[in-house]
């Protein structure tokens, strides 16, 4: 596993996931908001492709460019967290309607929230009613195992 990650200043996720033990090429954009495939065929030089079995790329972190753009990805994932509000789904759809999964992230703050679990999957599936949407906590790790789940089963199939 290894991870490109975008951003369009510093290194900080970049050093955070390094930490994990994980390989991470940092590519910044500088005021670009997304990645674009050129960004990431440099990016990927940085690793031993044919001991590769799953790359993820974090396209700069919002809500508009990334869904926009094709970085020759098997699936776009949309991490989406509570902390933003239900409504995103409806104004950002063009990401959601690209996406193959949406990480509910931070469910773990929901009873400090006044958050509607069910009102953002309405939003969400009324933009794309074939998307999966798993509720996560990267903190706490809950629901983790349903996201790691969907990864085996992507590539079980062949399509990740």
């Amino acid at each position: 596993m290894c991870v490109i990650e975008g951003d369009q200043q510093t290194d900080n996720d970049a050093v955070r996931i390094a930490a994990t033990g994980v390989p991470v090429e940092q590519v910044n954009t500088g005021a670009g908001c997304h990645l674009d495939a050129r960004m990431v065929c440099l990016a990927l030089k940085a690793f031993d492709l044919e001991k590769l079995d799953l790359l993820f790329i974090e396209n700069v972190g919002n809500l508009v460019c990334p869904g926009a753009f094709d970085l020759g990805e098997h699936h776009k994932v949309v991490v989406l967290s509570v902390t933003e509000g239900e409504d995103k789904p409806l104004k950002y759809p063009q990401i959601f309607r690209a996406a193959q999964v949406v990480l509910l992230n931070k469910v773990d703050l929901l009873p400090y929230l006044d958050y509607h679990v069910e009102k953002c999957k309405e939003m969400v599936r009324r933009i794309n009613p074939a998307i999966t949407i798993l509720e996560v906590s990267g903190k706490s790790g809950s629901g983790m195992d349903a996201w790691y789940r969907w990864l085996w089963e992507m590539s079980v199939k062949g399509e990740g």
